[in-house]
């Protein structure tokens, strides 16, 4: 009894330590190499072994590949990729099967609206290496200086087209002096092949060892099938389109010394040391500061940068002003800790409602919809107020704070063009009276004396008279950059009203959440047989 007793014991203790192996080996992002080219390919629409070594990552589908998502499943869609680089540019090679070549709209912005491939490609890493938390909003996933394009085959001239939505070429075809694309379909399977200069992509240089945020999406359509609309996607990696499970966040692309036909490394002409960005700062203390320089996507609103680091609203007659503000790419803010938002800031245009839509980690949404905002109300007086949206009971206000849109007016606001509104700080608080009086160290705060009254009114209400203790703002990693509009893309990646739901997608297979499940697994079984043991034990006893 003793032997199999040791036996039993021993065997439990494997299990519970490949239980806790296996959910530590977990891994939130696929890391691939681009291997550097010590022979340069013709770009030709052709790619070959010869030419191009060993894919990159092979049969990228949502079935067999734990970093992507799909937008049907039962659709065979698959792709090969190749990424390669030299110290002038970056290389990308794509094949995916493809019989019925389509796509309609290859020389517009609208050009992921049928057979293409779609990439983003991020400078300061991937989602983990800048301490984002992945998100369903496509830019939560990114800094602000990722680059955007696609590039797609025209079954009309049989000639290779792109476009880039955001980054240094935002709004250009790609096409320059510098770049070469070529594009092919031989009956049975499309090929992309394209070079584009570091300098179109980047603002850094690259170097070894350099590490970017990479995500792709493959596009598909068929001749004379959904008025020659995409039908399905396959996306690696998260933020190229909403919709798709953004558990892993963006891939991970490192540049390497190794060479794909085994010939001596490039040498780097201006060699220098890797700038990599700081990770974005947790949230500390009873306040956090956010800039306010980083709004994007206005709708209806048009805003002026001011030098005091506020800015100034104007509106326009048709009345729905709207205007994002993210937030996963400033500072780590968690919902629950700071659930009130607030804005300081002067109007002409008084006692009326505004509203705030959100997006959260935990919401398990990726845009902005009806039911995740909370309305708020602006003080009836034209001196300096602060407007606090309290999140404290919204529905799904939970986990990472990703991105606000703000709605300046609920329902528009009159006599527009007379309206306009300075917005001299805005920041996350713990406490509802701080929040009230926008007590935050650094910031001169003063007040009109009718809306102090209405706030003292409030504090009453909220059965506390005190704000609470100062605290040192916390740095926020929240430099002004360029500001770039994107395409906003929902469930398609297509420019949209971001005022729509959209349905989180299903776990893929060998993913975390199926790991999760297996270690549970593991855990009732390791459970159970100590049960067994226990009872063993005892009935011998009682014997």
């Amino acid at each position: 009894m003793k032997k199999a007793l040791s036996i039993l014991l021993a065997a439990i203790l494997t299990l519970s330590l490949f239980a806790f192996t296996a959910s530590a080996d977990d891994e939130d992002c696929a890391t691939v190499e681009a291997l550097q080219f010590d022979k340069t390919p013709d770009i030709d629409g052709t790619v070959t072994a010869a030419e191009w070594g060993e894919p990159t990552v092979a049969h990228i589908n949502a079935l067999d590949n734990p970093y992507t998502s799909a937008k049907d499943e039962t659709i065979p869609t698959e792709y090969t990729l190749w990424f390669r680089y030299t110290f002038d540019g970056f290389y990308v090679a794509c094949q995916t099967p493809d019989d019925s070549p389509c796509n309609n709209n290859v020389t517009s912005n609208q050009i992921w609206n049928g057979d293409c491939l779609q990439l983003r490609l991020d400078p300061w890493g991937c989602t983990l290496d800048q301490g984002l938390v992945p998100a369903a909003p496509r830019d939560g996933n990114y800094s602000e200086d990722y680059q955007e394009f696609a590039v797609a085959y025209s079954q009309d001239d049989g000639l290779c087209y792109a476009y880039c939505w955001h980054g240094v070429m935002s709004g250009m075809a790609l096409q320059s002096e510098g770049g070469k694309y070529a594009a092919s379909n031989d009956g049975t399977t499309t090929t992309y092949e394209f070079f584009i200069p570091w300098d179109e992509l980047v603002d850094n240089d690259p170097h070894v060892g350099v590490k970017y945020g990479i995500s792709t999406a493959l596009l598909t359509a068929t001749q004379g099938e959904n008025d020659g609309k995409y039908q399905n996607w396959v996306q690696w990696g998260t933020g190229v389109i909403n919709g798709g499970a953004y558990e892993y966040g963006t891939n991970r692309l490192v540049l390497t010394d190794k060479t794909v036909f085994g010939g001596a490394s490039l040498t780097d002409p201006n060699p220098s040391e890797i700038v990599t960005k700081a990770p974005i700062a947790e949230a500390e203390g009873d306040f956090v500061l956010v800039d306010l320089h980083r709004f994007t996507s206005q709708h209806e609103i048009f805003m002026e940068k001011n030098e005091d680091g506020g800015v100034t609203f104007t509106f326009s007659d048709s009345n729905d002003p709207y205007i994002t503000l993210p937030i996963s790419s400033q500072v780590k803010i968690n919902a629950e800790e700071y659930p009130y938002f607030a804005l300081y800031l002067k109007t002409n245009y008084v006692d009326a409602s505004g509203e705030m839509f959100f997006v959260t980690a935990d919401s398990g949404i990726s845009g902005f919809t009806g039911g995740y905002s909370v309305m708020f109300d602006y003080c009836d007086t034209e001196g300096n107020q602060v407007a606090v949206v309290d999140f404290s009971d919204a529905w799904d206000y939970a986990g990472a704070v990703q991105q606000f849109r703000f709605d300046a007016y609920d329902g528009g606001c009159g006599d527009s063009e007379d309206v306009e509104m300075t917005v001299y700080a805005a920041a996350f608080f713990k406490n509802y009276n701080d929040a009230l009086m926008f007590k935050v160290e650094g910031v001169n705060v003063e007040l009109d004396p009718e809306y102090v009254e209405y706030a003292k009114d409030m504090m009453e209400e909220s059965g506390e008279t005190e704000p609470a203790t100062e605290q040192k703002p916390v740095e926020t990693n929240a430099e002004t950059e360029k500001a770039t509009e994107p395409a906003v893309q929902t469930d398609a990646p297509k420019p949209a009203d971001t005022n729509k739901t959209t349905e989180k997608a299903p776990v893929q297979p060998g993913g975390k959440s199926s790991n999760t499940w297996i270690l549970y697994v593991i855990i009732g079984v390791v459970a159970a047989a100590a049960a067994a043991v226990v009872i063993i034990m005892v009935t011998k006893k009682k014997k």
